[in-house]
């Protein structure tokens, strides 16, 4: 007769056993359910083009953009895209009647470095290069070679054609993240913010019915006004200027030998956002819109077709007054210091694109080259300083 305390050592390890394999099994049967429901309700529209997902109406900040773009983008292959910082991605619109028939897509980010803003292109390049370029620089610390949104990682951009089976893993990645599940239960129960349609809606265009919720969440464009005219540490120089020029080169070369068009500007913030950022860093930021003029000078020697004009500084649109002076709640061409808006970018595309480049529409837009740079530069200055001038208010705390 079997001795109890053998069977009960013998029992043991079976209990045992089967309780990892039930925490096991069920931990792997919520998971998949986890990452099933992820995939399907997909929050972010990580994989979504041209579907009713596409038109569901979103946040109006929208999270990790540079996967959404990144597979829709592979998905349309554009004819026309635009690169840059959020202020193209706000200010540039993708509807615009001079690319009427042409496919458009705006693959601008938040954050936006030139290195993004390159990455963005070989990645749609892997499928379809791009007939047209529309590229917004800007100085300062987005002027470099490293990522400037901490979401575009490199596994987004494609190296080849196994790209589709290798994003689709990447997407089932991750589905399995905790912030993707809190997205899609609050989708699934109704809790998520329905405010305007997602950029994707837009061809990756961040929409004025978007900005609106947006700038009544932070407070409006007097309150931007208000923090800018404050008295702040100017922001500082790239941190490394000649390696990302010399990227500049070689891009530009490749894809002009390859008969790309080129349109590239310089964004036109707020002129008094030009004078807290760069109040301190004017000579470098001279030498920089030289060297940009070397760069864009090469290629056209070569046969590109290329521009480069600058829409910063002290014009007719920058120079817009103010909440603070008009006492009107909004402005006609900017959300606030930082961001115009699309009605400003259908004027620059509409500059960038004129048939005679040397025609001057108001002050608003001045092709640079190597014999319009420095008279650029000195008329820049005195410009600047006729603005000090005009509003001794507004620039009180902003100039050395």
């Amino acid at each position: 007769m079997p001795n109890s305390d053998t069977m009960t050592t013998q029992s043991a390890p079976d209990s045992l056993r089967r309780y990892f394999w039930t925490v096991g099994l069920t931990a792997l049967a919520v998971l998949i359910a986890t990452v099933t429901t992820n995939y399907v309700v997909d929050p972010y529209l990580i994989h979504q083009w041209d579907t009713k997902l596409v038109q569901r109406l979103s946040p109006a900040q929208q999270k990790i953009m540079p996967w959404a773009k990144t597979y829709a983008v592979y998905r349309y292959r554009p004819e026309v895209v635009y690169l840059g910082s959020s202020r193209t991605e706000i200010g540039l619109p993708t509807d615009a009647q001079l690319f009427a028939g042409k496919r458009v897509f705006n693959l601008a980010v938040k954050g936006g470095s030139f290195g993004d803003a390159v990455n963005m292109l070989r990645h749609t390049t892997v499928f379809h290069r791009p007939e047209i370029v529309v590229w917004g620089l800007d100085y300062g610390n987005q002027f470099k070679e490293e990522n400037g949104n901490s979401d575009f990682i490199p596994a987004l951009v494609a190296k080849g054609p196994s790209y589709p089976i290798w994003r689709t893993l990447l997407n089932i990645k991750r589905s399995a993240s905790m912030d993707m599940t809190e997205e899609s239960l609050k989708v699934l129960s109704g809790f998520s913010e329905q405010k305007c349609r997602s950029q994707l809606a837009t061809y990756g265009h961040k929409s004025s019915q978007c900005l609106e919720h947006i700038m009544r969440d932070e407070g409006g464009t007097a309150k931007a006004f208000d923090k800018v005219m404050q008295k702040n540490k100017p922001s500082g120089n790239p941190l490394d200027v000649q390696a990302t020029l010399q990227l500049l080169d070689r891009v530009t070369d490749d894809y002009c030998r390859q008969g790309t068009i080129f349109r590239l500007y310089l964004q036109p913030v707020h002129a008094l956002a030009e004078l807290s950022y760069w109040a301190t860093h004017q000579e470098d930021l001279d030498n920089w819109k030289r060297s940009l003029v070397t760069v864009i000078d090469a290629r056209r020697r070569q046969g590109c077709d290329i521009r480069l004009v600058d829409f910063s500084g002290f014009n007719r649109i920058t120079s817009e007054e103010i909440p603070q002076s008009t006492g009107h709640e909004n402005m006609q061409y900017y959300w606030e210091h930082s961001h115009y808006r699309s009605e400003v970018g259908q004027i620059m595309l509409e500059q960038l694109f004129r048939k005679d480049r040397l025609e001057v529409a108001g002050d608003f837009g001045v092709e640079l080259t190597g014999e319009t740079i420095e008279q650029h530069l000195s008329d820049f200055r005195k410009k600047r300083s006729e603005y000090i001038t005009r509003h001794p208010r507004e620039t009180s705390n902003m100039t050395p």
